[in-house]
This record gives C-alpha cells, structure tokens and sequence, in this order.
C-alpha cells in the first residue's frame, strides 16, 4: 500500500470529518479493538481519536512511540484530566482539538503529498443564487482549461440551468495538459442534506484537483461543511458591493477560513468603491478584484467570457494549497 493516514476510531462521524482533510492520500480507519500492528508501523501519521486511546493503553504488548503520531480532541475532551497524560503514553507528538484546530491537521498531511487538492466554496449572498450559479460554471470552466481535473457540486437552487450552460459553453482553446470536469447536481427545488453533501464534497475531493462547490450561505447546513475549506469566493454585482448580506457573508466566512476572495461584476464598476468597501471590513479584508462585463452578472452567458474566467482562476490559483503555506 502507498502512504496512508491511519485513524484509530469507533466514531463514523469522526471519520466523516477527517476525510474532509485527507485529500490527496489514502484514510486507513481502524477501531482500537481491530488495530493491527502492520498498520500503526506502516502508517505516514497515525490519528488517534481521544475516546479510543484507553482502549489502546490497555493491549497486552504496548505500541511502540512514533514521531508521527497525532491525539484527536473534542472541544468537551479539553477538561479530561487524562487526555495529555493518554498522549504522553501513546507517543503523541501532537494534540489537536477539532474543529478548531483543522488547520494545523490539514498542514500535517499535506507534507505527506507533492500536491493538495484544492476545495473553492463559492457562497453567493444573493437570495435567488443565480450570480453563485455562473461563478461557480465558470470557475470549473477556468480550472478545466488550465489543464486541472475539477469536480463542481451545483447545491443550490437556482433559476438558472448550470447543466444546459456547460454543455453549450465554448472551452479555451485546447492546451497541453487539458483537464476534465466531473458535475453533480441537486435537485433545483431542494439543496441537499448536510451529510450527504458532505460525503459528496469528500468523494470528489478525493477524486479531482480542483473542487468546486456553489453553496447557500442561508442554509446553516453550508456551514457545518466548510470546516478544511481552501477558499471562499463571494460574487457580488456591483451596486450589491456595500450590501449588509454581503458584509454578512464575509465575515461569516473568515470564521472558516482566512482564503475570503470578493469578487465584484457588472458594467458600472467603481474601483474605488470596492477599495473602500475592502478598506472597511478591516485590516485583515479579504481579497477583492473587479471586472467589467457586458450584459447580467447572473446570465448564463458570461460561461463564454473567457476574460471573466481567467479573473476569478487567478484568484483560485493565487490561494492554492501548498504544503509550505497550508494553515
């Protein structure tokens, strides 16, 4: 077997999340009864699930420490008077408490590969979605034309038909290296529930280099999945830049990840006022670009503004996950 992350864990939920982290290399679940000493040698980092580590103090031949070793946490595990004390005996190295300390989990895998995966959540404030629904196309559409292999998860009701779009978008011209692109949709009248898209958004993770996920920033179900995320993209038309819901959306996301990237449309873009708006959601705003584009922001016909698409993939490739910047 090739390098793997093994869990140690009774919990299907912990493992749920966990593979939200793992992208780019395999997940080995075990439960402490079922350990086998094969497995914790030959595992890249070995996770081990608070609630399983007495069990695995109590085998008759104690595992032997390994640098590479990692204790889970549960917020409410924080005040166990024995979780450093299971750490210490088990060789854990680190102790990380989730969903808080996803970050420091997601850069100890990411030294395991050469290239992380990506995940680009885009969360449009806009009731109707349908600006959400033609980034998120166009996004999948920039990713296949650099030559990446994108999966898009369409999760939000929306007006318009992003599976009609695609079929009659004009790619980029071919290029070496062309990617390709792997679509889900949910049903037009009903997003789907959190764990199935959270199964979905992990499966496809798995899969592709690039995900790319349109999501209701309404639904609290969008937010229970954005723990790992990459990158949030924010699509604004202009005259919406200043809204209170977009405002909302922002800060709600940063909470999730500090990759927050605004992207203004429309054809009467003031540079200066997205300054300002950037300027005012404090020293840490996220990033913020502008492009002018003829006809509606939410028309299914910016699929074929490649100029619109190379904006919003300069955004995704400017926040890619390496093993060195991971946080």
């Amino acid at each position: 077997m090739d390098q793997f992350v093994l869990l140690i864990t009774d919990h299907t939920s912990l493992r749920s999340e966990i593979t939200c982290h793992t992208r780019g290399i395999s997940l080995v679940t075990r439960t402490p009864e079922h350990l086998a000493r094969a497995d914790w040698d030959a595992a890249a980092l070995v996770l081990i699930d608070m609630q399983a580590a007495p069990i695995l103090r109590t085998r008759p031949h104690p595992l032997p420490h390994r640098d590479a070793v990692t204790m889970l946490a549960a917020a409410e595990d924080r005040a166990e008077p024995d979780l450093y004390r299971h750490a210490v005996a088990l060789g854990a190295s680190h102790v990380i408490t989730l969903p808080d300390g996803a970050g420091a989990l997601r850069k100890q895998i990411a030294m395991l590969v050469a290239s992380l995966p990506m995940v680009v959540a885009v969360l449009d404030p806009a009731t109707d979605g349908e600006v959400g629904a033609v980034t998120a196309a166009n996004l999948a559409l920039a990713g296949v034309a650099a030559g990446h292999h994108v999966g898009l998860i369409h999760a939000r009701a929306s007006s318009v038909d992003v599976n009609h779009a695609l079929q009659a978008a004009e790619l980029n011209p071919p290029a070496v290296g062309r990617g390709t692109l792997h679509a889900l949709y949910a049903d037009r009248k009903q997003a789907p529930p959190r764990q199935a898209l959270q199964q979905a958004m992990s499966d496809m993770a798995a899969r592709r280099s690039v995900t790319v996920a349109h999501l209701d920033p309404h639904r609290p179900d969008t937010w229970a999945v954005l723990y790992g995320i990459d990158l949030v993209i924010v699509p604004v038309p202009a005259p919406l830049v200043t809204d209170q819901a977009t405002r909302d959306v922002v800060t709600a996301a940063r909470g999730y990840t500090p990759h927050v990237h605004v992207h203004v449309t429309g054809t009467d873009l003031d540079t200066d006022v997205t300054t300002a708006v950037a300027a005012s959601m404090g020293a840490d705003y996220p990033s913020m670009t502008g492009i002018a584009i003829t006809g509606s922001p939410a028309s299914a016909d910016q699929l074929s503004d490649h100029g619109h698409r190379a904006h919003l993939w300069a955004a995704v490739a400017r926040h890619r996950p390496t093993a060195e910047t991971t946080t």
